[in-house]
């Protein structure tokens, strides 16, 4: 089945539909085929003019730190109170089943190449922090890149938690953990145990995004690195935020590379790399 099949097949006409909604994913879909894939296939060949802010990152040759909560924790680990942010993903509970299938085609280029840095960057058994996993979509991949070490998924959205956990039990995923949690106010005894975090076109959701990043600095450990995937190109932010102002639940707003290393220098981290992975969409790495 072709890509621009599977686009069609994913979306069929509802009248419940939300609108706006159905407008924002049909812009998603078409840059996909329009931009995304022929860009993914110029990169392949080398003529893809990638543009990158900051020094590339230094290699990791550390061992990683390995399983634990994956052993700890074989159920969800769901919030016993609610969030103060827990009417903004209200939308995203009752669209957890359609979430992958919806967002997927857009994704999937932009994942095939920020993959292949974060692959370069973090041994066999890192312990990585998924933050807003949603159904897993990427946490899958991600646990397949680290066999000896471990993925834990975290998300505001109780639905979307339990979606990832079905998920990698289905696919026999035991080097996963899942959490119920605020980005701004992760769980206190994630302090300095992972290797890595990684954070995947959420960032825009964030209210308060020098809270976020100041958590995931805390969560890293000594020479770990967050990796933030999200619109980045003033020109792109441009021209998308006025569809995901008018339609995706949540939308905070977009970050040039330039403003995403201010943030990261100002939350603690001692260096900052960006870079274009393909046209409009950046991926930030930070270095504790």
């Amino acid at each position: 089945m072709s890509d621009e099949h599977r686009f069609r097949s994913s979306f069929s006409f509802n009248p419940e539909v939300d609108v706006p909604a159905a407008v924002y994913v049909s812009q998603l879909w078409l840059y996909s085929l329009a931009v995304l894939y022929p860009a993914q296939a110029l990169k392949r060949m080398a003529l893809f003019a990638k543009t990158s802010l900051g020094r590339y990152p230094t290699l990791s040759r550390l061992r990683g730190e390995g399983q634990c909560y994956c052993r700890e924790y074989s159920q969800s680990v769901l919030l016993d109170r609610t969030s103060e942010h827990a009417e903004s993903v209200s939308e995203f509970d009752r669209g957890a089943d359609l979430y992958e299938r919806v967002v997927l085609p857009f994704t999937r280029p932009v994942h095939e190449e920020a993959f292949t840095l974060v692959r370069r960057l973090l041994p066999p058994a890192a312990r990585i922090l998924d933050l807003s996993c949603g159904p897993g979509t990427e946490l899958f991949r991600l646990a397949e890149l680290v066999p000896d070490g471990e993925v834990v998924g975290i998300d505001l959205s109780a639905e979307m938690v339990a979606a990832a956990h079905a998920g990698a039990r289905q696919r026999g995923l035991r080097n996963t953990a899942f959490f119920q949690a605020d980005v701004a106010s992760l769980p206190a005894h994630f302090a300095g145990r992972f290797d890595a975090v990684h954070c995947s076109f959420a960032f825009h959701h964030y209210q308060n995004p020098f809270a976020a990043l100041s958590e995931m600095h805390r969560v890293l450990n000594r020479h770990g690195k967050a990796f933030v995937i999200d619109g980045g190109t003033r020109w792109a932010n441009v021209l998308s935020a006025p569809f995901a102002k008018w339609a995706d639940p949540g939308w905070v707003a977009f970050h040039t590379g330039e403003q995403f290393e201010r943030l990261f220098l100002n939350a603690g981290f001692s260096a900052f790399y960006w870079e274009e992975v393909l046209p409009g969409i950046g991926m930030c790495v930070g270095s504790k």
